[in-house]
């Protein structure tokens, strides 16, 4: 009876297990595809601020994914929709960039979904007119003009997103887009679906093996030969 129930237990906790490694696998092959890239495409987005800027994302063990998969990359690219406008892309560490947007009016994406493409935003208000974001050398990386495009390896740290207008002006507005691209994050899904697969076969023979499992009837005591027949 014992024995049944570990293999019964056993075999449940690997289909477990099997089952979310093949769908994170096959979750993983499907947004990043076989170029290893998760992209929002293009989108509209515009904010009647001065600003549109990311969430303060703390970023850790970058340098030890980095050894695993190899450099991780953000690419961003935007077209300004307003007439006459240039656009500024840049990326900052946090503290440097609230500093330098203190007292102005922007707003913060606190929601991003890539696939379909939704954007929460929250306002911060304020009537300060802070200088050009060019003018600023905190920037980690940037990109300016009719058609910026942002290249970034991502790095430990905490850090924001900026898009403005280059001479600091509101209103923001832009067709743009994010790519993210982590190396082999195709074949870690493919490795992680078949894994899953394997674990989810393995889980079903235990199992089964569980089930017919019987148990062994109890032991006949032996004769006594003194009793007789």
């Amino acid at each position: 009876m014992a024995r049944k129930v570990v293999l019964i237990v056993l075999g449940v906790l690997l289909l477990v297990i099997g089952a979310l490694a093949a769908i994170g696998g096959g979750a993983l092959m499907a947004l990043f595809g076989s170029n290893n890239t998760l992209s929002s495409g293009v989108q509209n987005v515009s904010t009647p601020t001065r600003a549109l800027v990311s969430q303060a994302g703390l970023i850790q063990g970058a340098s030890g994914a980095q050894t695993v998969v190899g450099s991780v990359r953000l690419r961003i690219t935007a077209t300004p929709t307003g007439a006459g406008q240039n656009l500024f892309l840049g990326i900052g560490p946090a503290s440097a960039v609230d500093s330098y947007l203190s007292g102005v009016s922007y707003d913060v994406a606190t929601d991003v979904s890539v696939n379909p493409f939704h954007l929460t935003l929250a306002r911060h208000g304020g009537t300060a007119i802070p200088s050009p974001p060019g003018s600023q050398s905190f920037w980690v990386a940037q990109a300016s003009g009719d058609h910026p495009t942002l290249t970034w390896t991502v790095t430990s740290g905490s850090y924001r997103v900026v898009v403005m207008n280059t001479d600091a002006a509101a209103p923001v507005a832009f067709a743009g887009g994010l790519d993210l691209t982590i190396p082999h994050s195709f074949a870690i899904g493919i490795g992680l679906l078949i894994g899953g697969i394997v674990l989810i076969l393995i889980a079903i023979v235990l199992i089964v093996l569980g089930v017919r499992t019987r148990a062994r009837p109890p032991s006949q005591p032996a004769p006594d030969p003194a009793a007789g027949p």
